[in-house]
């Protein structure tokens, strides 16, 4: 059954056809396609970085996913899939539990926070901090704890994954049918702005008005919206939690 999908092979096509290298419904050659192969991938990473209307970071909810995981008794950091970009801002501890959900901080601060003060406990506070470059891998990323966790604790969360780089012809386009118009126009835009000499610049305006829209719709499987009514992440509602004092002499601050 057919499905309104787009392969990698559409997407470098189209972009083959707006650069007259080759005729509608054909595809490119040689070095031609290495040249739209190129253009795709840049399209592609542009789109997975969209700034919202008020000029701020936009994660898509279509690349969050969730993962579990169990943190031991006095190790404070954790390895991180070699796929992640991002965590949200909170991590949650399973439905036995009462403790408040983990909270975000730089990792410079938890370092601040354990020197002279190797505290045990729940955990309070996390921070993503960058282990060392690998070339073959790249760039990966360890979580780390404060205090250290006093036992084993099971933890969720919901993380960002960059997806895996599209190959073969057939390979279909991440985001669900949604998504596939505007990613296109990304594609089209790069190739627009690198290759065209800027002769035109529809292709970007068009690029951001879809991101645009598609970031609204994607916002309504946020489950902090409800109709027309919806918070600030930062404000409303705040979530459980206890309150903890400065500690200002082992540089602890809640």
């Amino acid at each position: 059954m057919a499905r309104y999908t787009l392969g990698y092979s559409d997407l470098y096509d189209e972009v083959s056809w707006f650069l007259g290298l080759t005729t509608r419904g054909t595809s490119p050659s040689s070095t031609n396609l290495t040249t739209c192969k190129s253009l795709v991938d840049r399209g592609i990473r542009q789109f997975m970085y969209p700034l919202d209307d008020r000029g701020r970071p936009y994660e898509w909810k279509f690349l969050q996913q969730f993962t579990q995981f169990n943190v031991i008794s006095g190790e404070m950091k954790y390895a991180l899939p070699i796929d992640f970009s991002e965590i949200g801002n909170k991590i949650y501890y399973d439905n036995n539990s009462a403790n408040p959900p983990i909270v975000k901080r730089d990792a410079k601060q938890i370092l601040n926070m354990i020197t002279g003060n190797d505290q045990t406990g729940y955990p309070e506070y996390f921070a993503i901090s960058p282990t060392t470059y690998d070339p073959i891998t790249g760039t990966l990323y360890e979580l780390w704890f404060y205090p250290k966790p006093n036992q084993i604790y099971t933890l969720s969360a919901f993380y960002r994954a960059d997806p895996i780089k599209l190959s073969a012809t057939t390979d279909l386009i991440f985001g669900g049918i949604r998504a596939i118009e505007a990613i296109l126009e990304c594609c089209l835009a790069v190739a627009e702005h690198s290759l065209d000499d800027m002769k035109t610049s529809h292709h970007a305006q068009k690029a951001r008005e879809l991101i645009m829209t598609l970031i609204k719709f994607d916002r309504i499987t946020d489950s902090g919206k409800l109709g027309n009514l919806y918070r600030n992440e930062e404000i409303w509602p705040p979530d459980r939690s206890y309150f903890t004092y400065p500690d200002i002499e082992n540089n602890v601050y809640p």
